[in-house]
């Protein structure tokens, strides 16, 4: 299906044409969740004694690193100073924050996490081609976890890891806004990063069951609304 929204072509696929491309990339899958069984620590940031973890990092002040986060720079950062900051930031709804949003995201590299691998492997080549890369929930049951926006007008899925749901489910104790894949053993946690100066960004992890696997930003995209059941 294909939209026509605020001069912005946008497309949509039925759910039997996500779950059906999603096995044809089943060995493209199968290798990222591999990839976070071999990262260095292989960080489980939602143990149930997350409490005694050592999030000292590189000491770096939670607002301070918030502010490096907002400007966007190619930054290589320590994971105990993200989680850290994640913890002290406001929750969020998947039904009041997530669904009817489009979002565009910015991979936060550790050179540590599975993320960093499928950032080289499929996004920087999708950004050469004039692909930026981002999420859209249409949804409780419907989304695209791989929504991409080519040249600032046409939206289109890559429906590679099928389709996701969104609910809130606890990380770290606290019951935040997740997105959960349909056939993958993977979750995305979010919490509030700003909502300042009309700019709505996001703070997420993504999980390869207990394994954090990667950090990353979303930044929410006005030119676009999403919907659908």
């Amino acid at each position: 299906m294909i939209r026509y929204q605020n001069k912005n072509l946008v497309v949509s696929f039925p759910s039997p044409i996500l779950d059906v491309l999603q096995w044809i990339f089943f060995p493209l899958n199968y290798v990222l969740g591999l990839l976070c069984y071999i990262q260095p620590g292989r960080p489980k940031w939602n143990e149930a004694d997350f409490e005694k973890q050592d999030l000292s990092g590189t000491g770096i002040d939670t607002e301070e690193l918030k502010r490096v986060i907002l400007e966007r720079k190619n930054t290589v950062y320590n994971e105990a100073d993200i989680v850290r900051l994640f913890d002290t930031l406001p929750i969020v709804s998947s039904e009041k924050d997530l669904i009817g949003n489009a979002y565009v995201g910015k991979v936060l590299r550790t050179n540590r996490s599975a993320l960093d691998f499928a950032e080289w492997a499929i996004n920087w080549p999708l950004l050469l081609l004039g692909f930026k890369w981002g999420k859209r929930y249409c949804s409780m049951t419907k989304g695209d976890p791989l929504f991409l926006r080519w040249l600032g007008f046409l939206y289109i899925p890559l429906p590679i890891w099928g389709n996701v749901g969104m609910q809130d489910i606890r990380w770290r104790g606290e019951p935040t806004a997740t997105m959960h894949y349909d056939h993958q053993p993977w979750k995305d946690y979010f919490r509030l990063l700003t909502n300042n100066n009309g700019e709505t960004v996001l703070l997420g992890v993504w999980t390869h069951k207990n394994i954090s696997g990667g950090w990353f930003t979303l930044t929410l995209d006005k030119n676009i609304t999403a919907n659908g059941k």
